[in-house]
């Protein structure tokens, strides 16, 4: 028979593959989520919104751990990328952005348990993190910098940054609801 003493450990470490494991399927279900747009070979999609949302709902560190469990799938050749590449993933114009998504969650993480404005300005920061990875890697790609911007930042600047809003609104909502269902 186990101890309470034995048996807290292994379910903080159940809870924690259980968290991460949704984290990962949430990051897979927002890839698929795409919008194409002409001339870019970058698509839209829910990726940024719940990077954002891991950041703000996990922490640094566990919503790192989650985008790093997400990229190890997708390197193990799991076809959780948008365009379900797999491991090709990271050899393609996007590999930018999908490697800039774990410091981007590590980095919204840092909003977790903020105000909204601070936790709004930590999120647009993760989303220049998230543009600064994609645009060194579409460098590689296109050969100049206003190429890799106009192709893999510029479209998605008003999106991104509504997500930004969005992430942080639902933080908002989420605790209210929490507040008012407790009390």
């Amino acid at each position: 028979m186990r101890t309470h003493a034995q048996v807290q450990p292994l379910k903080a470490i159940l809870t924690l593959f259980l968290r991460i494991s949704i984290a990962v399927l949430l990051l897979s279900l927002s890839a698929k989520v795409t919008v194409t747009l002409p001339n870019t070979p970058v698509p839209i999609t829910f990726q940024v919104l719940a990077v954002l949302l891991l950041g703000l709902t996990l922490g640094s560190r566990e919503a790192a751990a989650s985008v790093g469990a997400y990229l190890v799938a997708i390197a193990s050749g799991l076809p959780l990328d948008a365009r379900g590449l797999g491991t090709a993933a990271f050899a393609g114009p996007t590999a930018g952005y999908l490697i800039a998504f774990l410091p981007a969650a590590a980095l919204a993480g840092i909003g977790r348990g903020r105000g909204t404005w601070s936790a709004f300005a930590i999120c647009c920061v993760s989303v220049l993190v998230i543009y600064i990875g994609g645009a060194l890697v579409m460098l590689g790609f296109v050969g100049s910098w206003e190429r890799a911007i106009a192709l893999g930042v510029a479209p998605f600047i008003l999106a991104d940054f509504g997500k930004a809003l969005l992430a942080v609104s639902l933080i908002r909502l989420g605790r209210a609801l929490r507040i008012s269902w407790i009390m």
